[in-house]
């Protein structure tokens, strides 16, 4: 049966600050890669807290299950622990898992004794959502897990995870790429002006319409492969 996570009309705001979320509704499912996007200070890491539980809206509901995690935008663990000592800390958040699998589905089992300052960023990445998966959420909340890695790394990291949700994993990824969320999206949740004004597949989402609200005419929308791609537009 499937699992939801789901908000309705949430609404944050930091002290001294005006809103950074407005009635916001967010619905994710089991087994989906649910993209958030929107220009900078839209909210979006701030969601993702809310979600979580870190954040207490000012009003509004999350209903959550309770096997919720979520991987941070900056995270700088001790340079001293191996690969396999930080996965295993997430472990023991939950009932011994199968590390040895997990390290190899995110192909980083040939690191395991390697020290953290001994990989490249693209391989320290995947050691991070290894040790959140290895907590065996159902629900799996990531703050711009890419946002160091060259296009290849993006793709592959993406692929990995699209394979767990595959599996009936949830996934929600903050992502500032419109064309990574594009390709590997199975909905798509824009944000702007502090709510979600947008949310669906990448084809109702990702639109000339809706960009323009954002980027204003700085950008153009393309059809390839009968997936949207975005450009910077003609001068």
């Amino acid at each position: 049966m499937a699992m939801t996570l789901r908000a309705e009309r949430l609404c944050f705001a930091y002290p001294n600050s005006l809103p950074t979320l407005s009635d916001v509704d967010f619905t994710m499912v089991s087994g989906e890669l649910h993209f958030i996007v929107g220009a900078n200070g839209s909210g979006k890491s701030t969601l993702l807290r809310c979600l979580c539980g870190l954040l207490t809206p000012q009003s509004g509901a999350v209903n959550a299950p309770s096997r919720v995690s979520f991987l941070p935008q900056s995270v700088f663990p001790s340079q001293q622990f191996t690969v396999r000592q930080l996965v295993e800390l997430g472990a023991r958040l939950s009932a011994t898992p199968d590390l040895n699998k997990i390290l190899t589905q995110l192909d980083i089992a040939h690191l395991a004794d390697r020290n953290l300052n001994e990989i490249s960023g693209g391989e320290y990445q995947r050691v991070l959502v290894a040790s959140v998966l290895a907590e065996s959420p159902k629900f799996l909340l990531l703050d711009e897990p890419s946002s160091s890695l060259d296009l290849h790394h993006q793709v592959k990291l993406f692929s990995l995870l699209k394979n767990f949700c595959n599996a009936g994993l949830a996934i929600a990824v903050v992502c500032h790429d419109f064309n990574i969320a594009s390709r590997f999206a199975d909905n798509i949740s824009l944000l702007h002006n502090n709510k979600i004004i947008e949310s669906g597949s990448s084809k109702r989402v990702i639109t000339q319409q809706n960009l323009s609200l954002l980027f204003n005419d700085s950008v153009t929308v393309s059809l390839i492969n009968n997936n949207p791609v975005v450009v910077p537009a003609d001068d």
